[in-house]
């Protein structure tokens, strides 16, 4: 499917989902609350474990205060929206006099915030079944050594929809806003899903083949990765999220620039 049908299909599914909302108003005032309730929790401690990340692009030297004034009215802000969106939500998707300004920017807002949810979410799980394909790749690559009949696998559809997401135009811009995608922590996930499936020969050939030459700070590092037990057992039981926020992965993507080397290997 072309990038440019992938891209019709989606907003036709966002444009058909608006429709049924429409309809369904009740419920929705009763999962706006809830949203208001948990999306600034979530906020709240999302920020509170990563504000200094965020804050290091304003400042060098962030500090506590700043962490929590931006987790406190980052969770305030979302609240609010989503409480006066409960309220306005009779007026949702219409043109009354009494839907207003308010109204207006409650929409707006509204649907910003549910699009940029909705595609960080559609992002990180194409980015957990890239990784899974990853190990299904590896794992068919064995198996052709005895059986050459074996099929290879194909991009999973939500990957491929993250891609087309990414790539256009249209929602492209929202990539660089999502605090959970970071290309060289999924990109280093797939490289270990697909060599903690090979064997040692295999995974060293793999090695000195694709990856040695390619400029990674402290290239064996890759290897002592592809042999750990740990991560081994973790992609054979099919782990994949927890691979992908591994504190050892993460680990070796702070040495020097190995994290700008991640980012474009694949």
């Amino acid at each position: 499917m072309e990038t440019s049908h992938i891209i019709l299909t989606v907003l036709a599914i966002i444009a058909v989902a608006i429709f049924i909302f429409s309809l369904i108003k009740g419920v929705i005032r009763m999962v706006l609350l809830a949203l208001a309730v948990s999306g600034s929790v979530g906020a709240w401690m999302f920020l509170q474990k990563n504000g200094f990340t965020y804050l290091s692009f304003v400042t060098d030297s962030p500090e506590p205060w700043m962490v929590q004034t931006l987790a406190w009215g980052v969770a305030i802000f979302i609240f609010l929206v989503f409480f006066h969106g409960m309220v306005w939500i009779s007026q949702l998707f219409s043109f009354k006099k009494k839907f207003g300004l308010g109204g207006v920017l409650t929409t707006i807002f509204m649907s910003l915030i549910m699009l940029w949810v909705t595609m960080m979410g559609i992002c990180y799980y194409g980015n957990v079944c890239r990784i899974r394909y990853y190990h299904e790749l590896a794992a068919a690559q064995m198996q052709r050594v005895s059986n050459p009949a074996v099929e290879m696998p194909t991009s999973p559809w939500f990957t491929r929809i993250s891609t087309a997401l990414r790539s256009s135009r249209i929602t492209g811009w929202m990539q660089s806003l999502d605090p959970i995608d970071d290309p060289a922590q999924t990109n280093l996930a797939c490289l270990v899903a697909f060599g903690c499936t090979l064997d040692e020969p295999t995974f060293t050939n793999f090695y000195n083949t694709q990856l040695a030459g390619r400029g990674i700070p402290q290239p064996t590092r890759l290897l002592d990765l592809f042999r750990d037990p740990g991560l081994r057992t973790m992609v054979k039981e099919g782990r994949f999220v927890s691979l992908l926020e591994n504190e050892r992965l993460n680990t070796v993507l702070r040495f020097r620039n190995t994290a700008e080397k991640m980012r474009y290997i694949l």
